[in-house]
């Protein structure tokens, strides 16, 4: 059985000056009060044993507290990230999955990808059309047309990054299409730039 390491990120304690305070000092917050201040700047964090690998991860200083009475652990605080830190970290946190606010911008991304694909006009209808249609002028032009109008999935993937202002793929379009509207999936247009 391991023993567990009560200091992993190595934070000076009693024996090391300015590290280990006897009072919190201004520009620090406790771990409940760091969770709060982390989630009003739209920082989800709902664990606070997360908290100092995440302000480890993030080059966020800590440090010792002093601990009232002989048990429990000594608290770790957590100095104040400057607003550009905080935006650095709303960053990274927008585009990892694996983030509490990560995985909610994904759902988000689900959803709009859905929202653009169902709102899209069909490229199907359209090669219908272009089917129908007597002489190349005619064809050309509603090809033209289907290609400006119909949404491919590197087009719904742009559309949903300049709505939601984070970074969003084809790949991940594919997924969501193929699971959720698979029966659906001629409505994509598919560029073909030979002529009929």
């Amino acid at each position: 059985m391991s023993i567990r390491d009560s200091n992993p990120y190595e934070l000076k304690t009693k024996e090391d000056k300015g590290y280990f305070y006897e009072e919190k000092p201004n520009d620090y917050l406790t771990s409940d009060e760091f969770i709060s201040y982390l989630n009003k700047k739209k920082i989800l964090i709902d664990r606070a044993d997360n908290l100092p690998r995440f302000a480890n991860n993030n080059n966020i200083g800590m440090a010792k507290l002093k601990r009232e009475g002989r048990d429990g652990s000594t608290p770790t605080i957590y100095k104040i990230p400057s607003d550009s830190k905080i935006n650095e970290i709303l960053e990274i946190m927008k585009n990892n999955n694996n983030s509490l606010l990560g995985r909610k911008i994904l759902k988000q991304k689900k959803e709009k990808i859905l929202e653009i694909f169902d709102n899209a006009p069909s490229a199907a209808e359209y090669q219908k059309k272009i089917d129908a249609a007597v002489g190349k002028e005619e064809k050309s032009k509603i090809r033209n047309e289907k290609n400006k109008e119909c949404l491919t999935k590197t087009t719904i993937a742009k559309k949903v990054e300049e709505i939601l202002d984070v970074s969003c793929n084809r790949k991940l379009v594919k997924s969501v299409l193929e699971t959720k509207r698979s029966s659906k999936l001629e409505k994509l247009n598919k560029i073909v730039n030979a002529e009929d």
